[in-house]
């Protein structure tokens, strides 16, 4: 039966299949991220971003496509997470701009809302380049509009839709030299076919294929801990997950290096999925576990201390004139950030990217005439300027891409001089930081005319991976010999949750020595993945 239009109800059901279709994929898209580094996220990124359009469909009170898209646009827009996600939920705001006026969609209206979405896209990011998701959102838009008066039935229009989509897909690596060395398509391209591909499949009344079907029930929370109090909190994120595919899966294995990480661990095998749930202060870390094990769904993440806090207590009296709020991937470097006068830290970075409604709600809970907010990740930070527009405060995001900016920053802070030249002179402070970070490689590849095998340690500064071999201590050194020059007076360094307290210290050492004209400073970060972040100034 060949399709005319799309109704609301119709609509609900192609995203819902788009999201489960990126949701089965997102492991693969995040494994085309350029650098082998254990923080590859875009699939997931992406994932969590549409998961949260489609979950506010349920909140619908009138069904039409325009009512649809504009939920699944508004969702997407405070559960952005990272870059990808970021750009995905600007492609679902133009894609709703398109659908104004519709009750239903057919094949001309569907063209113009494809081409409206990447418009919308292409506007909201500063510095567009080819060859990434834009391309791809772009490339399928201007052939929709170019194409729609040879087709009958919605069906072949968007099949071929997604075929010129995918042949752009694979012209990436022609479009961004840095694809091409590592030999994989642009990761957001990717994560963009899988939702319309699962579309498409929703369209036909098709299956999902390689998806695993999960009874609701299957779902709920299986652990209560609304009996808990604050004295019984020892780790202080509650986690839970379930791991499709897991029929193979030794569980008790599982549940072994869990309960490494935290208390309350609960693993259930059910045929073949497994429900995690644990009581953890590196979330990351399970999550990156279970992740090689098989995909993840249904992801749930709750700071314990802050919900008891929220319930306990009433907003700040007083305003404040400033307010920081901090990014920090390890429990050193929220330690440090609070000593520099941070007034709320999100657990984030590597691996767990937070949306952009994490950011509203300490946006919300700070009582202060003007608020900085540091990133502390480039991937963090299209997420973070989302939520200062969204924001009805004064809210200035100061774009730090890792967390020795962020320290530069707060410094370079004075409560003497207006916000405007505070923003002026931390963002132009953040410029002079030399940061380099030490971690390992997560697959083989080639990039900047290196040869890097699985498991080896890189070096990397001025994103770009300068050095690899099969020590940290060298590495770290080779990569510090790169960003020392006669200027640099101070050398600082973070280490990490898998590097010892002696480890670091004779690293110190001996980078005094050599280094003998700067101080060397080591500080303990605690950031998982990461073995050293380091920092010359």
């Amino acid at each position: 039966m060949k399709t005319q239009t799309i109704d609301g109800e119709m609509l609900i059901k192609m995203f819902r299949y788009g999201a489960k279709n990126l949701e089965i994929n997102k492991r693969i898209v995040d494994e085309l991220n350029v650098f082998p580094v254990p923080d590859g996220d875009t699939g997931t990124n992406m994932s969590l971003t549409f998961n949260h359009s489609v979950s506010e469909f349920d909140k619908i009170e009138k069904v039409n496509v325009y009512s649809v898209a504009k939920s699944a646009s508004s969702g997407a827009l405070i559960g952005a997470r990272g870059n990808s996600g970021v750009i995905l939920s600007q492609l679902l705001r133009g894609f709703a701009e398109g659908c104004k006026t519709q009750e239903d969609l057919d094949i001309v209206s569907l063209a113009g809302a494809l081409k409206l979405a990447a418009d919308v896209a292409y506007k909201a990011v500063m510095k567009p380049t080819e060859g990434t998701i834009l391309t791809v959102a772009r490339e399928m838009g201007e052939f929709a509009m170019a194409k729609y008066e040879a087709y009958d039935n919605l069906e072949s229009f968007i099949a071929d839709v997604i075929h010129h989509g995918r042949v752009t897909l694979d012209k990436t690596p022609d479009m961004l030299p840095v694809l091409k060395e590592a030999g994989v398509v642009d990761a957001g391209g990717q994560g963009l076919i899988c939702i319309v591909e699962g579309a498409l499949k929703a369209l036909l009344n098709e299956e999902l294929g390689v998806e695993l079907e999960i009874k609701p029930s299957n779902l709920d929370k299986f652990v209560d801990d609304s009996h808990m109090k604050p004295e019984d909190i020892t780790f202080g994120y509650c986690t839970e997950f379930i791991i499709q595919g897991a029929a193979e899966i030794d569980e008790s294995d599982l549940r072994a290096y869990l309960n490494t990480l935290g208390d309350s661990v609960v693993v259930v095998k059910d045929d073949a999925i497994i429900k995690v749930h644990l009581h953890t202060d590196n979330p990351g870390l399970a999550l990156e576990r279970a992740g090689s094990l098989g995909s993840l769904i249904r992801i749930k993440i709750d700071n314990m201390r802050e919900q008891f806090a929220a319930k306990g207590s009433k907003p700040d009296e007083a305003q404040i004139p400033y307010g920081f709020i901090a990014v920090s991937p390890g429990d050193g470097l929220t330690k440090i950030f609070k000593d520099l006068g941070v007034t709320r830290v999100i657990s984030g970075g590597q691996t767990m990217n937070p949306s952009t409604q994490d950011f509203l709600n300490e946006v919300d809970k700070l009582n202060a005439e003007t608020i900085f907010i540091f990133p502390n990740n480039s991937n963090i930070i299209m997420a973070a300027k989302q939520a200062s527009e969204i924001s009805d405060k004064q809210v200035h995001v100061i774009a730090a891409k890792n967390i020795p900016q962020c320290i530069a920053a707060m410094l370079a802070f004075s409560p003497e001089t207006s916000p405007q030249e505070n923003v002026a002179t931390m963002s132009e402070v953040i410029n002079h930081v030399v940061t380099g970070e030490v971690t390992y490689a997560v697959r083989d590849t080639k990039i900047n005319g290196l040869k890097i095998k699985k498991s080896n340690v890189i070096g990397i500064t001025g994103g770009e991976i300068k050095f690899t071999g099969k020590s940290i201590k060298e590495v770290t050194e080779e990569l510090l010999s790169d960003m020392v020059d006669e200027e640099s007076e101070l050398i600082s360094i973070y280490y990490g949750k898998d590097v010892s307290e002696e480890d670091a210290h004779i690293l110190a050492a001996e980078l005094a020595d050599s280094f003998e004209e700067c101080d060397v400073e080591m500080h303990y970060g605690g950031q998982p993945l990461y073995y050293y972040i380091v920092s010359a100034e």
